[in-house]
């Protein structure tokens, strides 16, 4: 995020107006901004800055580009706040927003896009073995720290883009599944479709390429750990 992001956008906030939420329930600082509290968005800035930088950057791989993405994010969000009306929680509702604007990015950056399956979890079709010679990876050698680094990049960048979503929210973003659903618009049965392949490729892939993903559980059990060194 650009330095003075919040001054600029804060500098002609209204009067603030306290906003009455349940004791049980978390404040909505969309809502709250809506109503005029101009802290409740250097609130927002503060608490989701990091995670989509995180978020854009793993799609992008360029640190500025992420961080002009996250700032026209806020912009969306500061902009379009007068029309926002809760419907759930509101970190499903900015990934949500952060989603489609990447979205939006990669369609018209690929005019002609690729042809795959949505079920499918590489791009083009191809074999797991034929992604790791592609990328000119000797099984026999193991890669170690920036090497290694690299080539988890390079696996996650063999999915599909929607299989790459769902991992980021998952694996990253730490969304549960339900979450995923809403943020993309899809079943949550499609969700776990996605990302059971999704990590099932990355095993192949990381394991053709001679590196080792940590592994354990989250998401009551049902996630996987993988590429922790891309955090």
């Amino acid at each position: 995020m650009r330095v003075g992001f919040q001054n600029r956008t804060m500098g002609k906030a209204r009067k603030r107006v306290p906003t009455k939420t349940g004791a049980s329930e978390p404040r909505d600082l969309l809502v709250c901004f809506r109503d005029g509290d101009a802290a409740a968005f250097r609130e927002i800035v503060a608490t989701y800055q990091a995670r989509l930088v995180q978020f854009y950057y793993r799609l992008c791989w360029d640190r500025d580009c992420a961080e002009d993405f996250a700032q026209e994010l806020f912009m969306k969000l500061l902009r379009g706040a007068h029309r926002y009306r809760p419907g759930g929680k509101l970190s499903t509702f900015i990934f949500r927003v952060a989603t489609n604007l990447w979205i939006d990015h990669y369609r018209a950056s690929r005019p002609l896009p690729r042809l795959y399956s949505l079920d499918q979890p590489l791009r083009d079709g191809a074999s797991v073995a034929a992604t790791a010679v592609a990328l000119g990876v000797d099984p026999a050698d193991r890669a170690i720290d920036r090497e290694e680094r690299a080539r988890l990049r390079q696996a996650l960048e063999s999915l599909t883009e929607p299989h790459r979503l769902v991992f980021e929210l998952a694996v990253y973003q730490q969304l549960p599944y339900a979450d995923i659903g809403e943020v993309l618009q899809i079943p949550v049965g499609t969700v776990k479709s996605r990302m059971h392949n999704s990590v099932r490729a990355l095993r192949e892939l990381l394991a053709a390429y001679g590196a080792s993903p940590a592994t354990g559980a989250d998401h009551d059990g049902e996630l996987p750990r993988l590429g922790e060194a891309l955090a």
